[in-house]
């Protein structure tokens, strides 16, 4: 609950406690992990081991990737797929410039898939009325995607490869659908 102001508050020293209120945090929720390109190592291991040389982001031939910027100096400029110039075909340019082992070669299937997409209803204009949106579920290579009786989209997480072409392609703003970071676990530690 904000604090109400007097001017006699702000002349009594307000300012100092102004300034200061002002540059507290406030209790946000924090942000969801990056959705990092496929074959990407689990996150933790992914930052040690990433050398943020960006040849996986210059070697994406459809501009999928990006660096990541305002997330603190841990993950800042590290590679996630922003999915604002396309979508991920899943050719493994990236894993294949990469010089670091971040984001493995070899790995196919679930191992290698980005994240799985993920509805928010109230961004989609199928839920709204307004209109009868398709773009998704045209658009998902895998098929993934279902309007039941023409209504709002579900995503079938088992065949999700989390490619990103629904988020490519949803004309809301802010997008309907969105990838989520699919949650790797982390390898034992010795000890």
């Amino acid at each position: 609950m904000a604090a109400t102001w007097t001017r006699r508050d702000l002349l009594l020293g307000g300012l100092s406690r102004l300034r200061q209120r002002l540059t507290e945090q406030p209790d946000t929720p924090p942000l969801p992990p990056p959705v990092r390109p496929p074959g990407a190592l689990p996150e933790s291991a992914f930052l040690d081991t990433c050398e943020r040389c960006h040849a996986c982001i210059e070697a994406c031939p459809n501009n999928v990737l990006a660096p990541v910027t305002g997330r603190g100096e841990a993950v800042d400029r590290t590679p996630w797929m922003a999915f604002v110039d396309g979508y991920c075909e899943r050719c493994r340019a990236c894993a294949d410039a990469c010089p670091s082992g971040a984001l493995q070669r070899g790995v196919e299937g679930g191992v290698a898939d980005p994240g799985v997409a993920e509805v928010i209803a109230d961004h989609c204009l199928n839920q709204a009325g307004f209109a009868m949106c398709l773009s998704c579920r045209e658009r998902c290579p895998e098929s993934a995607i279902d309007l039941r009786n023409l209504g709002l989209p579900t995503v079938e997480a088992t065949r999700c490869t989390g490619c990103g072409a629904c988020a490519f392609v949803c004309p809301t703003t802010p997008r309907a659908i969105e990838v989520i970071a699919a949650q790797r676990p982390e390898p034992p530690t010795a000890g």
